[in-house]
């Protein structure tokens, strides 16, 4: 019927968000409950990365503990899930191989990962970057650092030149970032509000960001 053939096509639709979650806090889970809902998707998988390779690993803890933090926050979500893959995997972590190894498993599965509008501009600089494009959906967060022209402007060129898909996350209002969190947890000052509290009880109990 075509209620289970709509079933169907839901059910190989899932995004993905990735990033160190150095640590995971309410913008990143609230990121991943707006992805979810706004475009309908069978779930969404929290994925820690391994190396990532555009960032410093000078303030990274270990994947151990940034994949329990994510874990804990997320437990009360079934349609979010934590994934290992790339953590797991060796090396640095580029999401063309990330992409590459879920179409390995499901050909047909329907991928919306989930980027900040300021990678937009980034993107062609990915390591490459024409797979990324053709093989998922880009959904865009904007933080309001780009003003939505320049946003609509760098979408246009690159669905042009890359024959990318791009949509925009209406994201939740999120004036902190990881960064701002940890020297707020280095200096001692409250973080209330920011984190989810199974994150905030998991960072005292094991003395992180100290």
């Amino acid at each position: 019927s075509t209620g289970e053939k709509g079933r169907k096509i839901m059910e190989s639709a899932i995004g993905i968000m990735g990033g160190t979650f150095n640590p995971f806090h309410n913008g990143h889970l609230q990121l991943a409950l707006q992805a979810y809902r706004q475009f309908e998707l069978s779930k969404v998988l929290v994925m820690p990365s391994g190396t990532p390779a555009h960032k410093s690993t000078k303030e990274l803890i270990a994947a151990s503990h940034r994949c329990q933090m994510v874990s804990g926050a997320i437990a009360d979500y079934p349609y979010l899930e934590l994934s290992l893959l790339e953590v797991e995997r060796k090396g640095n972590t580029y999401t063309s191989d990330t992409l590459k190894a879920l179409h390995r498993q499901n050909p047909d599965l329907k991928i919306y990962f989930i980027i900040g509008a300021d990678s937009l501009f980034d993107l062609p600089k990915w390591h490459e970057p024409e797979y990324v494009m053709q093989h998922c959906i880009l959904l865009a967060a904007n933080r309001d650092v780009h003003a939505k022209a320049e946003l609509a402007e760098q979408k246009r060129m690159l669905e042009k030149n890359y024959g990318a898909e791009i949509a925009f996350l209406k994201t939740p209002d999120m004036p902190y970032s990881s960064t701002d969190i940890r020297k707020k947890l280095q200096a001692g000052e409250s973080v209330d509000g920011m984190l989810p509290k199974t994150v905030e009880k998991y960072i005292r109990e094991h003395h992180l960001y100290q």
